[in-house]
């Protein structure tokens, strides 16, 4: 617009000048008679066609190669990959999903290292930073070593903000689950994110609306997308009798499974009261590690004065033995006090199992009357009555997996690399 408008500026102002010449010379005009040659006039005419005729092209044709320049350096600013920095990339099954969808959008991603002499040389190449769990920068036994990591996360997001990078967070719940020793920390890095992050990524509507509940005025740089499915990513080859049979299960047992890390959050003691009140055919299977040996006495104490059935496996579940457990369970158990998304749950419908979950982020989204049970956590018998409405259910794997399928990490990616151009 503004090349246009001095196109315009300078035809005027050579008509003006035109004209003014020519009146120029008419004043000025040679009279013979009287012997005198005022060459003015005609200089005047001639340096005012110059500009008046020559100008607008010069200006024209300079006002075109600066447009050409202009776009030329956006083509190369489209056609180049952007460069994000993640925190973390590829530790975990949803990070090595996500960002491998990711990079097929002309994307790089660098996994990024809370090391302050390597921020200085490498952030400088970097267009984005991108958070998912801040807390595990600063999250530390000690409360020296966890304000030294807070620290951290500070120099990383003053740096980027310092270089023109831009934040990015994927807000995969509300408040760490761990609370760190120094408690301050989870809310100071919270407002961190909030307050820098040019978006913020949320696992669907319902996610987004209880963030915005939490923090408000964050809905306008909320952008939504889905977590994955796991369809295929784990290894799935056992068939449900041969599962059984490693685990030493009936073929008649009805199964719930827990499966994933086993922290307080997660409310095991819960399911496990929910689960006495189950018919005597039912059988609840509890695999995972327990990071916190207190809890995990306190959970065997509670299966030892148990009547009911229940099977604890303590330990890390490779992801090779995923399979084991969930293709020898009828459904799988969530019953967290807090969630806002839930990466067991698509782990579970990936399999085809049916989920048992509180109304609660992006559960309420992800699973339906044809994949699972939901109940209110409000409700005290909430638990056992989903718990018991899934012994009555009839729901049919395969459907549920081409429901997990609709869940793409691919389209997912599409609309984060479309935030990042």
């Amino acid at each position: 617009m503004s090349g246009i408008l001095a196109v315009i500026a300078w035809w005027l102002t050579g008509f003006a000048s035109l004209i003014a010449a020519m009146i120029l010379t008419w004043i000025f005009r040679v009279d013979r008679k009287r012997r005198t040659y005022p060459m003015i006039a005609p200089a005047s005419l001639a340096a005012c066609a110059v500009i008046g005729i020559l100008g607008p092209i010069v200006v024209v044709g300079l006002g075109t190669l600066a447009v050409l320049l202009a776009l030329d350096r956006q083509a190369s600013i489209d056609s180049r990959p952007i460069v994000v920095m993640a925190f973390p990339h590829g530790s975990d099954p949803y990070t090595s999903c996500f960002y491998h969808a990711l990079s097929r959008h002309n994307v790089t991603v660098i996994n990024g290292m809370a090391a302050g002499r390597w921020l200085l040389g490498n952030l400088r190449a970097v267009d984005y930073v991108h958070f998912h769990w801040p807390s595990h920068i600063y999250n530390r036994p000690g409360a020296m070593e966890s304000t030294r990591g807070f620290a951290m996360l500070l120099f990383i997001v003053g740096l980027a903000r310092w270089r023109g990078v831009r934040i990015l967070w994927t807000a995969h719940n509300l408040l760490p689950h761990d609370v760190c020793i120094v408690p301050q920390y989870d809310d100071l890095s919270r407002w961190l994110m909030v307050r820098f992050s040019a978006r913020i990524f949320v696992h669907g509507p319902s996610a987004a609306a209880e963030l915005a509940r939490a923090f408000p005025g964050v809905l306008e740089r909320v952008v939504l997308i889905d977590h994955g499915h796991w369809v295929d990513y784990f290894p799935r080859s056992l068939s449900r009798q041969a599962a059984r049979q490693k685990l030493g299960l009936r073929c008649t047992d009805f199964v719930f499974l827990f499966i994933g890390l086993c922290k307080p959050y997660k409310d095991i003691g819960k399911l496990i009261g929910a689960f006495e009140q189950m018919p005597r055919e039912a059988m609840l299977v509890i695999a995972g590690k327990f990071p916190d040996p207190a809890y995990e006495r306190e959970i065997r104490a509670a299966i030892d004065r148990s009547q009911a059935r229940i099977i604890l496996h303590s330990g890390f579940v490779p992801n090779e033995d995923l399979q084991l457990y969930l293709r020898a369970c009828e459904t799988v158990a969530i019953p967290y006090r807090d969630a806002l998304t839930s990466g067991t749950a698509l782990l579970a419908l990936s399999f085809g199992r049916p989920v048992v979950a509180p109304a609660l982020g992006s559960l309420k989204d992800v699973v339906n009357n044809d994949c699972g049970c939901l109940y209110s956590p409000e409700d005290p018998d909430g638990l056992r009555n989903a718990m018991a409405a899934a012994m009555r259910g009839r729901f049919d794997e395969q459907e549920i997996i081409a429901w997990a399928l609709k869940h793409d990490w691919d389209r997912s990616a599409q609309i984060v690399a479309n935030c990042l151009r």
